[in-house]
């Protein structure tokens, strides 16, 4: 399984791919454009990128507190939603709050140094964050969260229903 994960944002956003426990991309985009139909198009073929090269098969979320939505949040999950049908993607969404709870985490440091010790690759990025506390790189090291967590449930998932059918 392919995982895209996208930490959402309209101003910055961190995607990441993961197959298989490895880390195949990771990246921070940044969007300082005021909001329009353009910019929305621009995101979303920026995505769309993501699944094609990858051959995306899943695409997790991680979102906003819902009273945190706005009519540009709101549209974008739409189009993700719309692209993951597109290319018959999974398509999950996951807060923050989920993230704390599933890694028993307590702050976004913490959060940070679990992605850190999970994916060794990410220590030179997580030695340049430490200059402005992380807050750059923090939609990407959600990104990639979300898209461990996904890979995780889908794996015990898995193994259920490989229980079941013997």
């Amino acid at each position: 399984m392919t995982i895209l994960g996208i930490s959402v944002g309209t101003t910055r956003t961190g995607v990441c791919v993961l197959k298989d426990e490895i880390l195949l991309d990771r990246h921070i985009h940044s969007y300082p454009a005021a909001w329009s139909d353009n910019k929305l198009r621009i995101i979303a073929n920026r995505y769309r990128q993501y699944v094609l090269k990858h051959n995306v098969t899943a695409i997790i979320v991680k979102i906003p507190r819902l009273k945190n939505h706005t009519k540009a949040i709101s549209q974008l999950l739409k189009r993700i939603e719309a692209l993951a049908t597109e290319y018959h993607c999974e398509f999950d969404l996951i807060t923050k709050s989920e993230l704390k709870d599933v890694t028993g985490m307590r702050s976004t440091s913490e959060l940070i140094e679990y992605a850190r010790q999970l994916y060794p690759e990410l220590v030179a990025m997580y030695d340049k964050g430490k200059a402005n506390d992380h807050s750059y790189y923090q939609k990407l090291y959600e990104a990639i969260l979300s898209a461990h967590i996904f890979q995780e449930r889908q794996r015990v998932r898995a193994q259920r229903l490989a229980q079941t059918t013997e």
